[in-house]
């Protein structure tokens, strides 16, 4: 039986019908149990920060595991302490906690905001304001922060206190921000939604009435964060400064791991208030700073900016694309035709991996390591694939 068939007899079916089966990764190419290659500008949904076995962190990984791979949250590592610090110093942000997922650092995030709230507001202060088009993450107070009511409707109810705006409208967020909110939870550059990116001038709006108001300004950099967008974090990009940021994704290069970090606040968690048995574990804070340390020294954040511009500048030349927006290389490709499922399954057949992420748009996200020949390969097969469906 084939990968697929056992999958299809054992694996919950939570997930859309799969169109492979990938057994070996390398870089930026991965390849399927037939044996054919593909460049993948996935990266497993913008994870594999530093390309497909990398050494760094699976050395790293397997160093610590040797000598002390988890300890739970009851006690100190060097690997936790010295993760927190590196972050702490690289967002300007003072304090960190560590999970294993984007879900999970959203879920804490949001229970820091209710924290803080409760403790400056009283029980009323709880609201917390997200944007139209969000995805936050599947457990519960996540996905109610999170945009669609077909990704919800199966779980209700779902926790209440939370309230989506059109992005970008200034009125909306004016209307929707008062002395009950608690939190507000953005994406800089929302993923899942399309990749659409937020104005600067509607990050700042969000500052001041979070100020204003008291409520905490948390910026979800589940997918922006490590680089991905020519910057160490996308808010920095935007020179507007929250409260709270959450990463995951790109963090250990496909080691589970997520993370808040926040400012110091004497209305944040208490002992007892929140916490994980898993995260931070030695093993995998090791693999994470080893991954850290890789993008610095290899200059993969301006990579990641130099290869953008040229993976935008010449997918914007192909005739049937109506236009590219994000920022490094976090893309969406909006189609003229509309018809982006049916581009994605032409790629595939032409061996480049890319994500329909709604009916008129692809999403390229490649490991950071990408290069300009394969930029270019992924063009030209944009453009032979828009070409032969014309």
């Amino acid at each position: 039986m084939s990968i697929a068939d056992r999958g299809d007899a054992v694996m919950m079916t939570n997930y859309p019908p799969r169109p492979l089966a990938l057994v070996r990764g390398e870089g930026c190419w991965v390849w399927d149990d037939a044996g054919n290659r593909y460049l993948d500008l996935v990266a497993g949904i913008a994870v594999v920060t530093l390309g497909h076995g990398h050494p760094a962190p699976i050395a790293a990984l397997a160093e610590q595991a040797a000598v002390l791979g988890h300890v739970s949250n009851l006690y100190w590592s060097e690997p936790a302490v010295a993760l927190a610090e590196r972050l702490c110093a690289l967002s300007d942000l003072q304090r960190a906690f560590f999970c294993n997922s984007g879900a999970e650092a959203n879920e804490a995030a949001i229970k820091l905001a209710r924290r803080h709230g409760g403790t400056v507001g009283g029980p009323t202060k709880h609201g917390i304001v997200s944007l139209e088009g969000a995805f936050h993450g599947r457990t519960m107070g996540a996905l109610a922060a999170t945009w669609g009511e077909a990704k919800k409707a199966p779980f209700e109810p779902l926790p209440t206190g939370f309230r989506q705006i059109p992005r970008n409208d200034l009125a909306a967020l004016r209307d929707a921000i008062g002395p009950d909110t608690a939190g507000v939870l953005i994406e800089p550059i929302q993923g899942e939604g399309g990749v659409n990116v937020i104005d600067d001038a509607f990050l700042a709006e969000a500052r001041s009435l979070c100020d204003a108001h008291d409520a905490l300004l948390i910026f979800d950099e589940v997918q922006t964060g490590i680089g991905r967008t020519g910057a160490w974090f996308a808010f920095q990009r935007s020179g507007v400064r929250p409260d709270a940021i959450t990463l995951a994704k790109g963090l250990a290069c496909g080691l589970p791991i997520g993370a808040v970090l926040a400012r110091d606040l004497s209305s944040g968690f208490r002992p007892g208030d929140h916490g994980t048995t898993y995260g931070g574990s030695p093993a995998i804070a090791a693999g994470a700073l080893a991954t850290l340390k890789a993008v610095e020294d290899d200059d993969l954040i301006g990579n990641a900016q130099r290869m953008g511009e040229r993976l935008a500048s010449g997918l914007r030349a192909v005739p049937g694309v109506a236009a590219v927006r994000g920022a490094g290389l976090m893309l969406a490709v909006e189609l003229s035709a509309g018809n982006a499922a049916a581009v994605m399954v032409g790629l595939r057949a032409r061996g480049v991996l890319v994500n329909a992420v709604s009916d008129t748009a692809l999403r390229l996200i490649p490991p950071l390591v990408i290069d300009a020949d394969q930029v270019d390969l992924a063009i030209a097969a944009v453009h032979a694939v828009l070409q032969a469906d014309g």
